[in-house]
């Protein structure tokens, strides 16, 4: 019960930072899991800021003033008049028929909602059933947020928890802290109470866009990766990263497609809370970061106004990286810099490198092409997901979708860099590659269905072809009526300005 009640606060917590911050859609069917999403990082990034950039120990009083300053936020902003409403609805089509859920055509898309529901129900049967599972010779998935609750700081307890992350760390043990008894099942629970809320998050923002075939699509995707639906209840944080990460596509892709400021500050949370899952989490999220900021100064047009869009959600980032180096220092912060270091040390042919000699790296490049392209773990992905972005160049650019394939482009050139270069050992003996491709994966699956799933245009005397796609806009009102006498149509004032690639 107390679990129940942690998870419903810090969502809760999510939702008041997303009003307070005039974030959120409107719509609660996607506000909700949205939040959770939201309050896990804002738990994460505010818990570990505490504890180790100002040395404020975690016990039940951070947490409940953790928990409680969005909501102190939220009515702050409200007292003061800033609250009028969402920045933008994103709720509505043109056409004014509300949401559309179900895709079409039904016998296409009802085996895959059938199959989705499905994989989604045994995922949470078995993270809820399971022990924390683990492989090596102790729980260093569950130990960090044990070691969280408990108030643990000493230097191998900064080491456990920068491995697992703020977020794999404090919310899960949010429970423990406020007085439920440690159960390492919990934090099963809170992957699978995070993948359960990628789902909903996926089809709901989708079918509020006027594209339902795009969430179902995604979400059908990501269960029908094996070694996905496996980890969303093993508790390994791969599966954990991957989610947040697929969670910012989905509004990576609306910002391509509209310009909108609102969703690009979604999409900066949610990028913020990927850099909190794992070590690698900034090393992954750091490129895509830097990619939105350039998007969004080219949708203002203007990169002050950008800038202060998003500065913030920077600034976060930045005492994040702050508080991970005053815990573990730079080396133990990030250890891809001096592996780097000491590759590019062994290139260098007066450098005479200590120990015996590392396996080639062309044995590692065969194994990660293998994991891509022919082991059934990714199923067929990462073959249609290229055959589709060749064949449906136009579409592309039409759809806006050039910016969120340069960011997913990165996030695999970084998995590459690190199975092929950084850490070969570890993909010669596939101990990590296979895991390690689970977030680009997910993030690719929410490109392809967006890519696919084209929006229906909506066609009628006086609407040009070439203006039918902003009909679908986040946030469009029901054009005005066309004028009989040749007079061009014309559009409301709150419609979004169309974006290009």
């Amino acid at each position: 019960m107390i679990f129940v009640l942690a998870a419903t606060a810090i969502a809760a917590s999510g939702l008041a930072l997303l009003r307070a911050l005039r974030l959120e859609t409107g719509r609660i069917a996607v506000d909700g899991p949205l939040a959770w999403f939201v309050g896990s990082a804002w738990i994460g990034l505010s818990s570990f800021i505490a504890r180790g950039l100002i040395n404020i120990p975690s016990g039940p009083a951070t947490s409940v003033v953790v928990l409680a300053l969005p909501l102190v936020a939220w009515a702050v902003t409200s007292r003061i008049g800033r609250r009028r409403g969402p920045r933008d609805e994103g709720a509505r089509d043109a056409t004014g028929e509300g949401v559309r859920w179900m895709p079409r055509p039904t016998w296409l898309f009802g085996p895959m909602i059938a199959w989705t529901l499905l994989v989604a129900g045994g995922v949470t049967l078995h993270g809820l059933n399971t022990p924390v599972h683990t492989d090596d010779a102790f729980r260093v998935r569950a130990l960090a947020p044990v070691l969280a609750a408990t108030g643990a700081w000493t230097e191998p307890a900064r080491q456990v928890i920068a491995m697992a992350g703020p977020i794999p760390t404090y919310v899960p043990a949010y429970a423990w802290t406020i007085g439920a008894e440690i159960d390492p099942v919990g934090v099963g629970a809170t992957v699978v109470l995070t993948f359960l809320a990628l789902l909903l998050l996926l089809v709901a923002l989708a079918s509020t866009r006027g594209t339902p075939e795009a969430g179902w699509g995604a979400a059908f995707a990501i269960t029908s990766m094996p070694f996905f639906a496996y980890h969303a209840a093993s508790t390994y944080a791969d599966a954990w990263l991957g989610m947040f990460l697929a969670a910012a596509f989905a509004f990576l892709i609306a910002h391509g497609r509209t310009g909108s400021p609102s969703d690009a500050g979604r999409a900066m949370l949610l990028l913020l809370g990927a850099s909190m899952v794992k070590r690698e989490g900034e090393i992954v999220a750091a490129p895509v970061i830097g990619l939105l900021i350039v998007q969004a100064m080219a949708a203002e047009r203007s990169w002050r106004r950008a800038l202060r869009l998003l500065a913030p959600f920077v600034g976060a980032y930045l005492l994040l990286f702050a508080a991970r180096v005053s815990a573990v220092g730079v080396g133990g912060a990030f250890p891809f810099l001096r592996a780097a270091t000491e590759r590019t040390m062994q290139a260098v042919p007066a450098v005479v490198a200590s120990g015996p000699p590392e396996p080639g790296m062309r044995g590692a490049g065969e194994i990660f092409l293998r994991a891509l392209l022919t082991e059934g773990n990714l199923g067929l992905l990462w073959w249609v997901l290229p055959v589709s972005a060749v064949l449906l160049i136009p579409r592309i650019r039409r759809e806006g979708l050039s910016w969120s394939l340069a960011a997913l482009a990165i996030l695999l050139a970084e998995a590459a860099v690190s199975a092929v270069w950084l850490f070969p050992q570890f993909t010669l003996d596939n101990s990590t590659v296979h895991r390690s491709l689970l977030p680009v994966s997910a993030a690719a699956s929410v490109w392809l269905g967006a890519l696919l799933a084209a929006r229906t245009p909506v066609t009628g005397p006086g609407v040009p072809p070439s203006k039918s796609r902003s009909a679908m806009l986040e946030g469009a009102r029901p054009a005005p009526p066309v004028r009989q006498r040749g007079a061009s149509r014309t559009r409301s004032r709150e419609a979004p300005r169309r974006r290009g690639g």
